[in-house]
């Protein structure tokens, strides 16, 4: 049945009773039509500003769309993005209180459905198995009417996609900041065996406090023997994001490890220092270019970088694996020049093996636990030395916030074939 528009605000109240988007004591309280304005349209912003609906929620019933509002516990508030995968929602436990992301499958049909689920629930099994502050937590996978979805940590920010559309590219030191903790959060993947294969600015998100987290784990690769789903569900295709993907992905290798994201992670650096991606064309023409030629010098596009710099990031987008930084904690640190002590990167790094690791040290840093609190002690220097970074002062915050208002969705996965330019996908 076509969805009716409501022609009165009687007819709003009705959808608001059927959509069971209101708990019981706020339906309750819900305003009677006398004492809203007799517009419908009027009466919905009335509603938005009193607090019982959401603009998206008001929006939907306004356009007669009452089914859906519930999935499960939650209530959804915000539709947050949408891809060919599905759907991402801001959810509100009715109980708990609690916001949530609600990654939903969107419905297909026949072997195509199966093969979504199962990369859904390997999205959701990727994630269960990890637990870092520089990665979105995955709380809980469940089904509403037989269709699978994730309950996700709700980060309230911007991916670093949206901070490069508003501003074209960011100050040397906030975007070393940046990769330097998704470089921790990808640290404690590949620790675990977890290849991410998507790094990209949309799949970075920054939290109000400036914490950088790594999204979508959706394209993951498990290292372990015992698990060949990847082979079965990327049979033949390459997968990643045209402009970031590492060349030995470009060419469908069934051999990559960490050093594939450390590219990723270059390209994405490269693309915050200059506010470009490292190469130009079509699907085709990118992937073949990130295999045989060299990016543009980060230098020559942005000659304010710091000396050093652009040397980090030509290393990170070499061509052959063997002459990148071999791990993420290399990359953490060669961006110590222009990270420093940061508290954001300590503390991530300390939820990884090698920063737990009493005798690790990582670029300028050693990394040690003492009586349950963290310290960072400057090479060459002791525990009692006045070096100490304690963590009960959080530090000077390295990366520059912008608004508060800018929690918005992540930019879409994208699956390329060599052959066409395909549609952004989640």
């Amino acid at each position: 049945m076509a969805a009716i528009a409501p022609v009165s605000t009687a007819d709003l109240l009705a959808l608001i009773k059927q959509s069971n988007v209101l708990p019981t004591a706020r339906l309750l309280a819900l305003p009677g039509p006398d004492a809203l304005s007799a517009d419908p349209r009027r009466a919905a912003a009335e509603l938005v500003q009193k607090k019982f609906l959401t603009k998206f929620q008001s929006t939907q019933l306004l356009a007669g769309r009452y089914k859906g509002f519930r999935i499960g516990p939650y209530v959804v508030q915000d539709l947050l993005g949408r891809g060919g995968m599905g759907a991402v929602y801001l959810g509100e436990h009715l109980e708990l209180n609690r916001k949530v992301a609600l990654k939903v499958l969107a419905p297909v049909r026949g072997e195509v459905q199966q093969l979504a689920t199962e990369r859904f629930l390997r999205e959701a099994r990727a994630a269960a198995a990890l637990d870092h502050p520089n990665i979105v937590r995955v709380f809980d996978v469940a089904r509403h009417n037989d269709t699978p979805y994730l309950v996700m940590e709700f980060v309230d920010g911007e991916t670093l996609q949206e901070t490069l559309d508003r501003d074209g590219s960011v100050p040397p030191e906030v975007a070393a900041e940046y990769i330097a903790q998704a470089a921790s959060g990808l640290q404690h993947a590949h620790e675990r065996g977890f290849i991410h294969r998507d790094i990209k600015p949309g799949n970075l998100i920054r939290d109000r406090f400036g914490v950088v987290k790594v999204l979508d784990m959706g394209l993951a690769r498990s290292g372990s023997d015992e698990d060949k789903l990847t082979e079965v569900l990327d049979r033949g295709a390459v997968v990643g994001t045209a402009d970031f993907i590492s060349p030995e992905q470009a060419i469908n290798s069934p051999n990559i490890d960490g050093r594939a994201d450390v590219y990723s992670l270059g390209a994405t650096l490269y693309t915050l220092l200059v506010g470009k991606t490292p190469f130009d064309g079509n699907t085709t023409q990118k992937l073949m270019q990130h295999q045989m030629k060299d990016a543009p010098v980060v230098a020559d596009l942005r000659p304010d970088l710091p000396a050093g710099l652009p040397e980090v990031v030509a290393r990170m987008l070499a061509k052959k694996p063997a002459e990148r930084y071999q791990t993420a904690a290399d990359v953490i640190a060669a961006l110590e020049p222009w990270v420093g002590a940061s508290s954001h990167v300590m503390t991530g790094l300390s939820r990884t093996k090698i920063g737990q690791n009493r005798q690790s040290a990582i670029g300028g840093w050693s990394v040690h636990g003492s009586s349950g609190r963290l310290g960072v002690v400057p090479r060459g220097h002791g525990p009692a030395d006045s070096g100490e970074f304690d963590f009960s002062d959080t530090g000077k915050i390295t990366t520059a916030l912008s608004s508060s208002e800018t929690a918005r969705s992540p930019t879409p996965t994208v699956v390329t074939a060599p052959d066409r330019d395909v549609p952004r996908n989640h």
